[in-house]
């Protein structure tokens, strides 16, 4: 599983197929992803899994979304790109909240091993960049949410499209 779960978080080509070729409408495909786009951009690494099962268990009366595409959306923040983007809702947090920290420091903050330490990695991060990375998160996840929807809405049906007029013309040949 976790070789399956590093493939796709290592590849965006093979998460967006993944996502694109879901059987599922393509509202619920769009707004899966958007939701999970807006989970994937804050910082809630190591939860973002408990959050998407509670988003669908709690809207599922409200409005249906597709949970895959929510889960897989959000691998925007990997372990890859956890630290630019959570050293970029930091800095983008200070316009609006004091925060002094250096580059170094917010990279010793993340430099963890095991459980254990993601926890006190996660809470030494809280103390010292939580508030203006929290705001800087929640200026960029509604923006990322925006623009997924409808750029995922588009690129399903064109994906669709695609794929059904290529099956249409691999069919067997007319023979007498």
């Amino acid at each position: 599983m976790w070789r399956q779960v590093l493939k796709l978080s290592a590849s965006p080509r093979v998460l967006l197929r993944s996502v694109l070729a879901l059987d599922d409408s393509p509202h619920a495909i769009a707004l899966g992803t958007s939701i999970g786009i807006f989970v994937g951009l804050t910082p809630s690494v190591g939860v973002q899994t408990i959050l998407i099962v509670a988003l669908v268990v709690l809207s599922r009366r409200m409005c249906y979304f597709n949970a895959t595409a929510a889960m897989l959306s959000t691998y925007i923040s990997n372990p890859l790109t956890m630290a630019p983007l959570y050293y970029f809702w930091y800095r983008l947090g200070t316009w609006f909240v004091p925060g002094n920290a250096t580059v170094d420091q917010f990279e010793a903050v993340l430099d963890f091993e095991g459980l254990a330490g993601w926890w006190q990695a996660t809470c030494t991060l809280a103390m010292k960049v939580g508030v203006p990375m929290v705001i800087g998160s929640m200026l960029v996840a509604p923006l990322g949410a925006m623009v997924a929807y409808p750029l995922t809405r588009y690129l399903v049906r064109w994906f669709r499209r695609t794929n059904s007029d290529d099956s249409a013309g691999h069919g067997t040949s007319g023979t007498a």
